[in-house]
């Protein structure tokens, strides 16, 4: 069963029991320790019925690329059986110890914002659209049927982005990009 890691996180500080030293860093030196890609290859299944499951590869492919000093480029292309998959990119900043995308696109009728965590632990990174476990997922509109944005990949899983500049060309990248200047910018005129 997952646990809420910023629960357990809150749960420990009132308690006085030690944090772990990893939560105390910084954003940006946070950032840098985690950035790169990070890919997961795995035998998938198409079913049918009536036939018999056929077997494909598939690839799950986590991107992080630090943007500034608050902020962290988060692509993830997650598959899932009968060829479903998730997609969703965009600029994650440091919350509460985490990185969170929050989908600048208004939610539709009686549906929550999508809020994308990504939190890090020493020995994995940890995906999730749930404020809890038993949530509702808040990010559904990026995934198929078979889908979801919960997700866990180890962190040795990591490699160098060798594409950032062709990374930062892509029209996910300046989307991504274009919405967090569009947010910081309405949050100046607010204030």
């Amino acid at each position: 069963m997952k646990t809420n890691f910023l629960a357990l996180l809150g749960i420990a500080m009132l308690c006085g029991l030690p944090v772990h030293a990893a939560e105390k860093k910084q954003p940006p030196e946070r950032m840098h320790e985690i950035d790169g890609v990070y890919k997961h290859r795995f035998q998938n299944k198409m079913a049918v019925p009536g036939q018999a499951d056929q077997t494909y590869e598939s690839e799950d492919i986590l991107e992080l690329l630090p943007y500034d000093d608050k902020h962290l480029y988060l692509r993830a292309h997650l598959e899932f059986a009968n060829g479903h998959t998730c997609d969703i990119a965009g600029m994650a900043g440091y919350e509460h110890g985490a990185f969170v995308y929050h989908d600048p696109t208004p939610p539709q009728p009686r549906e929550r914002a999508c809020a994308l965590r990504l939190h890090v632990t020493d020995k994995k990174l940890v995906l999730t659209d749930r404020e809890t476990p038993d949530a509702e997922a808040t990010c559904r509109a990026y995934c198929g049927a078979r889908g979801d944005l919960d997700y866990e990949i180890g962190r040795e899983a990591r490699s160098e982005i060798r594409y950032g500049e062709r990374l930062k060309k892509s029209k996910a990248y300046r989307r991504a990009v274009q919405d967090l200047q569009a947010v910081e910018s309405s949050q100046a005129k607010e204030n």
